[in-house]
């Protein structure tokens, strides 16, 4: 069976969503970096990231300091993955929280996603790692997935050397990285990693498979980067000739969900395009007696966590999701 195209007629969503008023503060503010997000300027993949790193500056200024932030490379297949550690509190073994930023495969890295990463260290108490792994176009599924994969190996078999406690992990990402996240933890499952080392999984806001969706034909749009074409840029993380129900680590739903998935925390946006994708894997993993929370923040748009600054419900989806993890994890979550 050939892939399924989502066909939208953009004349049938909202010219203007109807968002909560910090969100629209958001929007505002948005347009006075117009300039340096607006990719309709640029003429490259380069010149795209440059302007999206530019754009994140802003979001990402103060907020919680970390007692240590070491930048180290993990080797894999000849070469090195760029990862960050965080540690929010002086300790000898922490849980650990790998991070895998969102960007839609092609765009972001540790310090587009520094203050979600910080908070989440600085509300669990745990360490937190974040992943700079490779982009599409340059480079195609699985390659992403396997050098997660592998700096999860690598630091669990060097926990003392990070100070970290490898029968305590977990996984989080928001967008494009709360898929890989899901696809990371079902890989190493898969490979016969032991996943009660898992404790929980931190969704914000991921794409897990569905091709169509009531929320995909009622939201999304240039004032949140989730136009229809926006929404195709899987199309260049797969390999053309490649079908994506044949990815199960990209392809969410095309794997096994009835086994060995360990606690969710996901959260939607309520005008988000992928708002049902996170709906639907909520009630995949209740229904398989899987623990599972889902949280949905109304008036927000795709990728509001960014912007904790300003909004209040970014700021309570970092928090009960660090919060949900320490608690698997047998700790008393920090609470500033």
């Amino acid at each position: 069976m050939g892939e399924i195209k989502l066909q939208i007629n953009p004349k049938n969503r909202p010219a203007v969503p109807a968002v909560n008023w910090q969100q629209a503060r958001v929007l505002e503010m948005q347009e006075e970096y117009a300039a340096a997000f607006d990719t309709s300027l640029v003429n490259t993949i380069e010149e795209m990231r440059a302007a999206y790193n530019e754009e994140r500056k802003m979001w990402n200024t103060g907020g919680p300091v970390m007692a240590e932030t070491v930048d180290f490379d993990v080797p894999y297949e000849g070469d090195k993955v760029p990862v960050r550690l965080l540690r929010p509190v002086k300790a000898e073994k922490l849980p650990v929280i790998f991070f895998m930023h969102g960007g839609g495969f092609v765009e972001g890295n540790n310090d587009t996603h520094s203050m979600a990463q910080r908070k989440l260290a600085a509300y669990s108490g745990c360490v937190v790692i974040g992943i700079d792994y490779s982009l599409a176009p340059e480079i195609k599924y699985p390659r992403a997935i396997k050098e997660c994969v592998a700096v999860c190996h690598y630091v669990s078999e060097h926990a003392d050397e990070y100070g970290i406690d490898p029968e305590k992990i977990g996984f989080a990402g928001d967008s494009g990285g709360a898929n890989m996240a899901m696809g990371v933890c079902m890989c190493l499952r898969d490979e016969g990693f032991d996943v009660s080392k898992i404790k929980g999984n931190i969704l914000y806001y991921g794409g897990y498979g569905l091709m169509s969706s009531i929320s995909s034909y009622q939201h999304g749009g240039k004032w949140d980067g989730m136009s229809e074409a926006d929404l195709s840029s899987p199309s260049c993380y797969i390999a053309p000739d490649v079908n994506r129900f044949d990815c199960p680590y990209f392809h969410i739903y095309a794997n096994d969900l009835t086994h060995d998935i360990p606690p969710c925390f996901l959260v939607a946006a309520e005008l988000d395009p992928l708002r049902d994708d996170s709906k639907l894997l909520y009630e995949i993993l209740t229904n398989n007696g899987i623990q599972a929370e889902y949280h949905e923040y109304k008036g927000a748009l795709h990728a509001f966590i960014h912007y904790s600054k300003v909004m209040d419900d970014a700021e309570d989806a970092l928090r009960r999701g660090a919060h949900f993890f320490a608690h698997n994890c047998g700790l008393d979550p920090r609470n500033e």
